[in-house]
């Protein structure tokens, strides 16, 4: 790789968050988002009807752009198009939600306001549902909903949409939204560098699908580069270099073809199975959020799937199902809308598992998706989510656990349901009648039940905890921020969020001697398993499997075949015994 030489003018480094992988070297296009300006006339009475007019002429004018975006999206399928496509239909369905239309109505005649300002309230209440979420997942779908509320009044204010953007440029900017990262990918953009961002939002994992550098979370970017200057923006380190020297623009192009190279060498791994020099099996199975995702991820040929995502339908939904409703899809999985898009989720999801295991987590979602029956509350990470509000909505449950069911039924894969935030023994045990119920319908199947470990009382309870559940999964992300009381979506205390600190592998290692008491499973499903000097030190400690996003899989296979089990669990045992997070850092360093 590259080398970074410090230097009186030029080679100015910007520390960011790595969100997709990728190198490149060129110039910068600075995407200044404007902000949002509404108008402040009241309009009268007479004049409603002629204003909501106007907002159903903009949202079909912006549902038939983003149809048609789809439609190119799809023509793309080679370069991640399948990804964009799928969430422009998310988008398509947010704007076509009757609800959201009826508020925006009934706005504009109540309070007598433009359509704009109706719009911008009315969208706002929902950002501000979702900020305070207690799930990350639900939160990285703010982009999404501010991406929708600009373009619906951008067309209300007639105000033009295209960006121009030259060819081979690094945009740099605030934030990103979906819609205009598959515009900049159209215009062969090479690199985006972002001030905000997240993870899993969906401007992430379009970027990801079509293979452009991305790096967020670069505070003051914005004004710290010009453009028309040159940049280096590296996806795999999560760093952005301003005024890069002549060398070192040399150095990056040259790293770019080496990695190229190495990328090539890791494609004939994808078909190796996961395991250690000494020839000892660890499975490497697929975490899977989106149906898009399904065919980027096969090529990498994964050994299952061992996380699927299913609050993407839930939250699809804009809202949870009523009783009603939730019978209603019990009854008929296989009809339209939701369930039917998530039958056909799974049902892929199978396919690509083979007569692997397929774990599919149940709903993960927080009150904040609840409007009808929900409260605000003050701190929603530490209240009503997960498997509490399937618990208290068992119609709810039941329909997505018969939706399971029934659309894998045929498929030879191995299910596994897997319950999230479980705190307690009545947790399982409640969620297993109602499986136990519902299984009496399907007498030939048999799958398994765990728990998401992802709170330190599932730690301290696991022993009585293994007794009741047919294997377990560490989700290393929440059990982090929970032990470590670190919000990871806080970038003021990002310090303290770390994976690698001595309390979390000691916490792993009690949920893998529990198992292995119990003969059951462990998997870890976390961004823990998917470091590859992680991976190690976990296969070290007994973990059965490891699962992770597709792109990790080639880079974790390759460090396992690279040293011994024997090796793996004498430094298991080392980490064991340190004190700081420095020294477990030097210990993964050893791989």
């Amino acid at each position: 790789m590259y080398h970074i030489e410090p230097q009186k003018e030029g080679n100015r480094v910007w520390k960011g968050m790595a969100a997709a992988e990728g190198l490149y070297a060129g110039p910068v296009y600075v995407y200044n988002t404007q902000s949002v300006v509404l108008s402040d006339r009241k309009i009268a009475s007479q004049q409603v009807s002629e204003e909501q007019k106007k907002v159903a002429s903009a949202m079909r004018i912006v549902e038939l752009e983003t149809r048609k975006m789809a439609q190119l999206a799809a023509e793309d399928e080679e370069t991640g198009g399948r990804a964009a496509k799928d969430v422009l239909n998310f988008h398509r369905e947010v704007l076509r939600d009757p609800q959201l239309i009826a508020e925006v109505n009934e706005r504009i005649r109540t309070d007598l306001i433009s359509g704009d300002r109706a719009i911008f309230l009315v969208f706002r209440n929902y950002i501000q549902k979702l900020e305070v979420s207690g799930s990350t997942f639900f939160k990285e779908r703010i982009p999404d909903i501010v991406d929708i509320r600009s373009r619906l009044i951008n067309s209300l204010q007639q105000k033009d949409m295209i960006v121009q953007v030259k060819e081979d440029s690094i945009v740099v900017s605030q934030a990103i939204n979906p819609s205009e990262i598959i515009l900049f990918a159209r215009r062969k953009v090479k690199g985006i560098v972002a001030e905000r961002g997240g993870l899993t939002t969906h401007a992430t994992i379009i970027a990801k699908s079509m293979g452009i550098p991305f790096v967020l979370e670069v505070e003051g970017i914005t004004k710290g580069v010009q453009s028309g200057e040159w940049a280096v923006v590296d996806g795999y380190k999560g760093i952005v270099v301003t005024q890069p020297t002549p060398e070192l623009v040399a150095a990056v192009r040259e790293a770019s073809g080496e990695l190229a190279i190495r990328q090539t060498e890791e494609q004939n791994l994808y078909a190796e199975p996961g395991m250690t020099a000494c020839g000892y099996q660890v499975p490497i199975r697929v975490n899977i959020e989106l149906e898009a995702e399904i065919d980027r991820v096969a090529r990498f040929r994964p050994e299952g799937v061992g996380l699927l995502r299913t609050e993407v339908y839930f939250l699809d939904g804009s809202h949870a199902a009523s009783e009603a409703e939730a019978e209603d899809q019990a009854e008929s999985p296989n009809g339209s809308g939701r369930s039917h898009d998530q039958t056909r989720f799974l049902q892929r999801a199978a396919q690509l598992a083979g007569d692997d295991y397929l774990t599919v987590r149940l709903y993960d979602v927080g009150a904040d998706k609840l409007p009808s029956y929900a409260q605000k509350e003050e701190n929603p990470a530490l209240g009503w989510r997960g498997v509490r509000i399937l618990l208290e909505n068992r119609s709810l449950l039941r329909a997505q656990l018969r939706l399971i069911l029934e659309a894998v039924r045929n498929y030879p894969c191995k299910l596994r349901l897997l319950i999230p935030l479980v705190t307690s023994l009545e947790d399982v045990l409640e969620v297993r009648a109602e499986l136990d119920t519902l299984l009496e319908s399907f007498p030939h199947m048999h799958p398994e039940l765990g728990i998401m470990v992802e709170v330190p009382s599932a730690v301290v309870m696991v022993e009585a905890l293994a007794e009741v559940v047919d294997f377990m999964s560490i989700g290393t992300n929440d059990l982090t921020q929970y032990a470590l009381a670190a919000d990871r979506s806080n970038p003021k205390v990002a310090g303290y969020f770390n994976s690698a600190h001595p309390a979390i592998w000691r916490l792993i290692h009690q949920v893998v001697k529990a198992c292995k008491k119990r003969d059951i499973m462990v998997s870890v499903c976390g961004e823990l398993a998917a470091n590859p000097q992680a991976a190690c030190i976990l296969t070290g400690l007994g973990v059965s499997s490891l699962s992770m996003a597709g792109p990790y899989i080639p880079g974790v296979k390759k460090i396992l075949r690279s040293h011994t089990l024997e090796l793996m669990e004498k430094q298991a045992l080392s980490i064991l015994k340190v004190q700081t997070r420095s020294e477990a850092e030097k210990i993964l360093l050893y791989f």
